[in-house]
């Protein structure tokens, strides 16, 4: 379909712009980073995902590849459809995604008007699931940096690992253990309070 617009900002409206291109005026929704930037009669390249469904034709538009690739993402959540994809990212940049992710947190998400706790959990499980295994969130979220030999010997770390849990998940919760102990803790009392840390946000 449509992989980008390019012309004049004829309207804005509340959520979406009127595009005008050589006449044609495309109606784009649009996250409130890019509506607050994008001014009337301004000219402007938007990068569009289209959603398209039997009774319906929406056209998305972002300034940034990263944040189109991040609504993409979205949409592969279960429940999670174009108005509340673009719902996140009017609340959070990339970058604050890529922090809550990383940090687990899913009060970030709670902020984010029309996601409740249960949604929010499903953010952070869904797109945590998916961390080593998607080169493209991976680079996203800036984790495709491999981590592995950092950990290596850490008992913490391959106890977790031996539980199952993936690279992505032993490395957090280790983390997040340490800095709860401290790093005198033992290592027994350390896989408790990884876990423990990993069963909040289940």
């Amino acid at each position: 379909m449509y992989a980008f617009l390019r012309g004049t900002i004829a309207l804005k409206s509340k959520g979406y712009l009127v595009v005008d291109v050589n006449g044609v005026g495309y109606e784009v929704f649009v996250p409130d980073s890019v509506y607050r930037r994008l001014q009337l009669q301004q000219d402007a390249t938007l990068l569009t995902y289209c959603h398209i469904r039997e009774d319906l034709f929406q056209i998305f538009g972002f300034l940034k590849e990263e944040e189109k690739a991040l609504f993409i993402q979205l949409l592969g959540i279960n429940k999670i459809g174009p108005k509340v994809a673009l719902a996140v990212l009017s609340t959070l940049s990339v970058q604050e995604f890529s922090r809550a992710i990383q940090n687990n947190d899913v009060d970030a998400f709670k902020r984010v008007p029309g996601i409740g706790k249960a949604m929010a959990q499903r953010i952070v499980l869904e797109i945590r699931g998916k961390m080593g295994q998607n080169t493209e969130l991976d680079v996203l979220l800036g984790t495709d940096k491999p981590e592995e030999a950092t950990y290596e010997g850490d008992d913490v770390y391959e106890a977790l690992i031996s539980l199952g849990c993936t690279p992505q998940e032993a490395r957090r919760a280790t983390d997040n253990a340490r800095k709860s102990l401290g790093e005198e803790a033992s290592a027994e009392d350390l896989v408790r309070t990884a876990l423990r840390s990993m069963a909040r946000v289940k």
